[in-house]
């Protein structure tokens, strides 16, 4: 059974926080008929999305079977998935912190932690998604921990599109490799959206890329973390 969007994924909260902003309502907060992607992931196996260069992974459902009922060859095949619930109420949620807005991300192999009900070490996880069109005018930063980062418009106020707060691939801001490319801090985007807008809209922000400043995030292993921000200069109707 497909879990359904919870009121509190990323882009719904980035919709929410700018509603002001009209260029947007036309944009980022849009919804379309795209394609429909799947990504199946057998046990032993990490799911990976992965959307065209200027596209981003809209999150639309996860669901669970029996490795007999998908072909663990095409792992972009829709498989025959169960119709029982099973994983647990926050999963969904915690796949769309992740992956949403991106164009590229790396899920955990299936494992007991992601259900309530119905584990088994032959459960494959299938991840729907499209892919929609990137807005025009996006800007994007990344802050390896520690540095501090000013964002600047020249024209038009600073909005916020996306931020994200600890390590999503395999390779930035380290020479060594990453294998936890979940390492997420759920607090990050309204933390930095809570600085930057304080005193109200603002054509500048600076932040600094730590976890006292966006929130701790996990699972992680000692690897640098980052910050990655993308923003736009846009005229604001207050």
């Amino acid at each position: 059974m497909s879990s359904p969007q919870p009121s509190l994924s990323t882009g719904k909260m980035f919709c929410t926080k700018l509603t002001t902003v009209s260029l947007l309502l036309g944009t980022w907060c849009w919804t379309s008929a795209a394609e429909l992607f799947h990504e199946v992931a057998c046990p032993g196996v990490n799911p990976k999305l992965k959307c065209p260069d200027g596209f981003r992974i809209a999150l639309k459902g996860v669901d669970y079977g029996l490795k007999e009922d998908a072909d663990c060859s095409a792992p972009h095949q829709r498989a025959k998935v169960s119709t029982e619930t099973g994983f647990h109420p926050l999963f969904f949620g915690w796949v769309g912190s992740i992956c949403e807005n991106e164009e590229y991300c790396r899920l955990p192999k299936p494992n007991i932690t992601m259900f309530i009900q119905n584990w088994s070490p032959d459960n494959f996880i299938q991840i729907s998604y499209t892919c929609e069109p990137e807005t025009e005018g996006t800007m994007s930063k990344i802050l390896c921990e520690g540095e501090t980062e000013t964002l600047t418009c020249e024209t038009g106020e600073l909005v916020i599109l996306k931020a994200k707060y600890g390590r999503l691939d395999e390779n930035t801001c380290t020479e060594t490799p990453s294998e936890m490319t979940f390492c997420n801090s759920v607090s990050a985007a309204a933390r930095v959206m809570d600085w930057c807008y304080q005193n109200g809209f603002t054509h500048t922000c600076t932040i600094t890329a730590n976890s006292d400043n966006l929130g701790s995030p996990q699972p992680c292993d000692t690897l640098p973390k980052y910050l990655s921000v993308d923003y736009m200069c846009a005229q604001v109707d207050v």
